[in-house]
């Protein structure tokens, strides 16, 4: 079984969703929720649970032949897609549900036009097994669209849009922050799903979808953190701690595994480009050597003195009787470098000299053999390479050094050169391409091949030379394919092109990444629940310690209410939060503490004291917290309205009015009500001075009802 590094990215991704989904889904459900929204909620993330399984199985299986890979293939891409159409359901009725919580009259002609769509796809989605119109597999194994695959689409988009719809008809009854969650939650899948339309390969609308479930899940987090009572952090679960760690570590974990195989794909094509470039670049060298050695020799005849002597001015006649000297040179050349064909051509009287004399007088015009001179001429260059056969040898295949012979002025006497036999240039071809596995040719300007082991082709076959204009002579010109990379380079010695055809794809086995890499993560995952669950209960124990510290910290010894610190701790709370509006404030102190002390002794003040925060804490504590501030006073924080701030007030007046105690018959407290949400242009401090005053303004008239001494009391 093969897989590309694209699959493997794609996989392990989806595998990072599905558990991630998987263990939301468990969160949830042993918190045991009572609200339908949130049994909606855990239900997304089970169906998002087994999408990214079927799409993990998908991208693993396909490609590969055989029953089992095929069977497994088509039922993971019917799982993927029944389940998108559920997943849109779901979150129609899931909004639809939160909504109504919330007390909205949301009407249910949303659900069931989403229900009515998700039938059509489900129609789809089963006439697909029997007709393929929405998507078929080739004969690869491969999965394809068809023209339904748009339809299904539509549908779904138009079942996300009617969720959206109604969270933005409904925006009033969220926080801003679950708005935003829930837009992203439509809008992230609904984006990514257009790109996918125009995309192969890679899942783009799960990808969106499940960085949408992640988006969601962190705010019903945060919300579920901050609910309720301002004191009680949930978040400090053990459960949750753990779920959380997990989270992050197995969302590092993916990271590093999608990093790690997307590293190995890019050190197995830069190694694979590396070692290509190395082999092109040694076979480009021996090349270039093969024609620098005949280079070399043809500039030498050229510079040859005697040689220009000869043909210099000659007429033809004269050319007969200069051959024989002619002939000795070139066979004294040819010998000395080892080359069967040696030439030289007079301009004037188109004499071909080679070791058997004058071979024949070139006709430019109409010999097919002789147009290369022609082309020399044409060309302007100091010297042409082209590919005939060798009359003079058997007519053996040659690739000619055709190099120019100028007078002391610069104007031309005619060419010569040598031949290099094409059968010792193919032998070296072949040598590498046995090796190293690659093909390798050499080509003209024009894409015509000109050297190739294949000699069949050669003046035959061409190259695509589009792209020669990118090509240089400093470095191979790199491209890479599905099945190989090309490489190409411009050899000067050649006046052409040499490319390279490396034959070995760059492709990873599933069994030597995949499995030690899914082994490694079942491990690790095993590893880190253990790890887990003692840190859990250590760092449980811990935080309980911690909490009874801190709440030894802020309450009261005597009472056990809480005291001074912890009122200015939930004071700076309130700020930080900025919701003083939801608070009720109550400014309180005793009367007769002093008598109670002075006369009977601290053992009965001690009795008003407690009485009075008993009184305290049995009227108030369902809305708040009450707090013992100094000696006698005291202090509540109730949240609600002022409606509920009296009842508690009346309460509280009833405990203390039927106060009756060991040592006290008496228990009376003088009070400073203010609804925080009547006076919203005063700060916290102006509030409580405003508390403070209206308490003092009731024990003035205690004291002026009672007519105690007020100095005595």
């Amino acid at each position: 079984m093969n897989i590309t590094s694209l699959e493997i990215a794609q996989a392990t991704m989806d595998m990072f969703f599905c558990l991630f989904c998987l263990i939301i889904f468990v969160s949830i459900k042993a918190n045991n929720p009572k609200q339908k929204s949130m049994r909606m909620f855990a239900q997304l993330f089970l169906i998002a649970t087994v999408l990214f399984f079927g799409e993990t199985l998908a991208y693993i299986f396909r490609g590969n032949l055989g029953p089992f890979n095929i069977l497994v293939t088509r039922i993971a891409n019917l799982m993927v897609f029944a389940m998108n159409i559920a997943m849109a359901n779901t979150y129609v009725r899931y909004v639809s549900s939160v909504f109504v919580e919330k007390g909205a009259e949301v009407s249910g002609n949303s659900v069931k036009i989403a229900n009515i769509f998700s039938c059509i796809n489900i129609f789809i989605v089963v006439v697909n097994l029997f007709y393929p119109w929405m998507y078929y597999f080739d004969e690869a194994n491969y999965y394809h669209r068809n023209n339904f695959w748009y339809v299904y689409t539509l549908i779904s988009l138009v079942v996300i849009f009617i969720g959206a719809g109604m969270a933005i008809k409904y925006r009033k009854y969220l926080k801003k922050r679950s708005f935003i969650s829930m837009m992203l939650f439509s809008f992230i899948p609904i984006i990514a799903t257009v790109i996918q339309s125009f995309i192969y390969g890679f899942s783009i609308t799960n990808l969106g979808l499940g960085i949408g479930s992640f988006v969601m899940f962190a705010a019903y987090m945060y919300d579920w953190s901050h609910n309720g009572n301002e004191h009680t952090n949930m978040i400090n679960d053990s459960r949750f701690d753990a779920v959380i760690m997990l989270i992050i570590m197995l969302l590092s974990m993916s990271v590093s595994i999608i990093a790690c195989v997307n590293g190995i794909q890019q050190v197995t094509k830069e190694n694979s480009e590396i070692q290509s470039r190395t082999i092109a670049q040694m076979v480009s060298t021996k090349i270039e050597n093969e024609f620098i050695k005949p280079i070399t020799v043809s500039q030498t005849i050229s510079s040859d003195i005697d040689i220009r002597t000869y043909i210099e001015g000659k007429t033809r006649e004269e050319a007969e009787s200069v051959k024989d000297d002619i002939t000795d040179r070139l066979v004294s050349i040819g010998n000395e470098f080892d080359y069967k064909m040696v030439f030289v051509v007079s301009d004037k009287t188109r004499a071909y000299y080679t070791y058997s004399g004058i071979s024949r007088y070139l006709d430019v015009e109409n010999d097919s053999h002789d147009i290369w001179y022609k082309d020399y001429l044409d060309s302007g260059k100091r010297y042409t390479v082209n590919v005939d056969t060798d009359e003079d040898n058997n007519g053996s295949l040659s690739v000619f050094i055709n190099y120019g012979i100028f007078d002391t002025n610069g104007d031309i006497l005619g060419a010569c050169g040598v031949g290099v036999d094409m059968n010792d240039l193919v032998d070296i071809l072949a040598r590498f391409e046995e090796e190293y596995n690659i093909k390798v040719c050499l080509v003209n300007h024009d894409g015509l091949i000109q050297v190739d082991t294949d000699v069949s082709s050669i003046e035959k076959g061409y190259l695509d030379n589009s792209y020669f204009g990118n090509v240089s002579d400093d470095d191979f010109y790199y491209q890479l394919s599905e099945n190989g990379c090309y490489m190409t380079k411009y050899l000067e010695g050649f006046d052409g092109y040499i490319v390279i055809k490396d034959n070995n794809p760059v492709k990873l086995d599933v069994n030597k990444i995949i499995l030690p890499i899914v082994l490694i993560f079942i491990a690790s995952v095993l590893i880190m629940a253990t790890s887990f669950v003692i840190i859990s209960m250590r760092e449980k124990k811990a935080k309980d310690a911690y909490n009874r510290r801190y709440e030894a910290s802020i309450k009261d010894e005597l009472t056990g209410l809480y005291n001074r610190r912890g009122f200015e701790v939930d004071c700076e709370i309130i700020k930080k939060n900025n919701n003083l509006i939801e608070y009720v404030l109550i400014m309180m102190d005793l009367n007769g503490l002093k008598a109670a002390n002075d006369n009977i002794g601290h053992e009965a003040g001690d009795e008003l004291i407690i009485g009075a925060s008993k009184c305290m804490d049995n009227a108030f504590s369902g809305l708040g917290r009450t707090y013992r501030v100094g000696g006698d006073e005291f202090v509540a924080l109730l949240r609600g309205t002022r409606e509920e701030a009296q009842d508690a007030v009346k309460t509280f007046d009833y405990l203390t009015e039927n106060f009756q105690g060991n040592l006290i018959s008496e228990l009376s407290v003088s009070k400073g009500v203010v609804v925080c949400s009547e006076h919203i242009e005063l700060n916290f401090e102006e509030i409580k001075a405003m508390a403070d005053k209206l308490m003092y303004a009731d024990k003035d008239e205690y004291y002026r009802r009672t007519g105690k001494d007020r100095r005595r009391v």
